[in-house]
């Protein structure tokens, strides 16, 4: 598995927005292979912490590490 990069405070305070106001947002996430993207619209219902990385919890439970994040829509 790769190193988790963290991400900014501002990036992390958008997305903390973003759970507070429940709101469903398009998700752009770097693939399991190297160029690759997938997108998938969601809501993202928690923010939380593990081993030293950071994710965001999915309406569906689903766990994104924060980093694989490349944009977010409305």
């Amino acid at each position: 598995m790769d190193v988790y990069v963290p991400v900014s405070c501002d990036f992390y305070d958008r997305l903390e927005e973003i759970v507070l106001r429940k709101r469903r947002v398009s998700l752009e996430l770097s693939g399991e292979e190297a160029g690759t993207t997938s997108t998938q619209k969601q809501r993202i219902s928690d923010l939380v912490s593990m081993n030293r990385e950071e994710f965001a919890v999915l309406e569906n439970g689903e766990k994104i590490r924060l980093d694989k994040i490349l944009k977010i829509n409305p």
